[in-house]
């Protein structure tokens, strides 16, 4: 979960346009989802895998007697169909889907948000991009917070980006659901509350990508206990993919649980998914970001004259240190 750049742009959008971007994000996370409760063989064919997943099966074939691991890898190959044709639930199961299972529920290590947030330790975030980039940067903004032992505001989102989305984080999300269902983890408020009888102004910071639990406690910390709150600007893909277990598992709580779609939004995503399954009951979406300012961030021409360079050129003076090439780009 190609990184979305921050947009810009004199193009706007209605507002109204936030409802099928959402659904059509749910409708991606929908296909997704299917995928990962049920991956793909080739995905634990032993051939093909890791060696981690190459030691998972040497566990389970210890622990079943099923021979060697060569007698393993042969009897996954011969699942394989050898006449051309596609055998549909060698492509849509997995012999090995029985061995996952969710994981995200905390340790008895992770104490509760009364015991670890401090008083007068507020996070606020601006959130970039696209509404799948913010999202990643919501999820992250929750982890971060609880790092700090800081109170987290209901993050604002872009509306500045490539589209000129006016959507508030309440028409996209439940936000009453987002704060109630993790207040055992971070304690969550709508809005930056007075702080010794007044409202204090935010102090701004940006943390480099992927800073990881240390950075923030190195960066953030000292700020933030001298300034009370902190707002960290641009915040997309700015905490490290690897965090202790307990942290990663949190984040599964905010990306699964706690971050639902308002109804409109569900109603329209199911309303696309009863429509596909109408046709087939498995299928796969495919995001293509065939979008101007993708493009103008590939520094590539595509063959569209002037009007192609003026536009796209426009887009691109944003990123100073962009490569522009004048060739045209193999699309594949």
């Amino acid at each position: 979960m190609v990184q979305s750049r921050r947009r810009s742009g004199n193009y706007r959008c209605p507002r109204r346009a936030a409802l099928p971007a959402a659904a059509l994000l749910l409708f991606l996370l929908a296909a997704v989802a299917l995928l990962y409760v049920s991956p793909p063989p080739l995905a634990d064919h032993p051939v093909l895998a890791s060696s981690r997943r190459r030691r998972s099966a040497h566990t389970l074939l210890n622990s079943s007697g099923a021979g060697s691991m060569e007698e393993f890898e042969r009897r996954e190959i011969s699942r394989a169909p050898t006449n051309g044709s596609a055998v549909r639930d060698d492509l849509w199961g997995s012999k090995l889907a029985s061995k996952f299972y969710g994981c995200s529920n905390s340790s008895s290590r992770f104490l509760d948000s009364n015991i670890t947030t401090q008083p007068e330790r507020y996070l606020m975030i601006v959130t970039s991009g696209g509404l799948n980039q913010q999202r990643t940067g919501i999820i992250d903004a929750v982890v971060a917070a609880r790092i700090l032992n800081a109170t987290l505001v209901v993050p604002k989102l872009d509306q500045a980006s490539f589209w000129k989305d006016s959507s508030n984080f309440s028409d996209i999300f439940y936000a009453d659901w987002f704060i109630s269902s993790l207040s055992k983890d971070v304690k969550i408020v709508k809005e930056l509350p007075h702080i010794g009888g007044k409202l204090r102004a935010p102090h701004r910071m940006r943390v480099p990508r992927k800073c990881t639990e240390r950075c923030y406690l190195n960066r953030v910390l000292p700020a933030l206990l001298k300034k009370h709150v902190i707002r960290l600007t641009k915040f997309d893909y700015r905490l490290a993919n690897r965090l202790q277990t307990d942290l990663q598992k949190l984040r599964c709580r905010v990306n699964y649980h706690a971050l639902r779609f308002t109804a409109p939004i569900q109603e329209m995503g199911e309303k696309l998914i009863q429509r596909m399954r109408e046709r087939s009951m498995y299928f796969i979406a495919l995001h293509l970001r065939f979008e101007p300012d993708m493009l103008a961030f590939s520094g590539c021409y595509y063959g569209g004259g002037e009007k192609e360079r003026r536009e796209l050129g426009a887009i691109r003076k944003r990123w100073k240190g962009l490569h522009v090439c004048m060739l045209y780009c193999a699309i594949i």
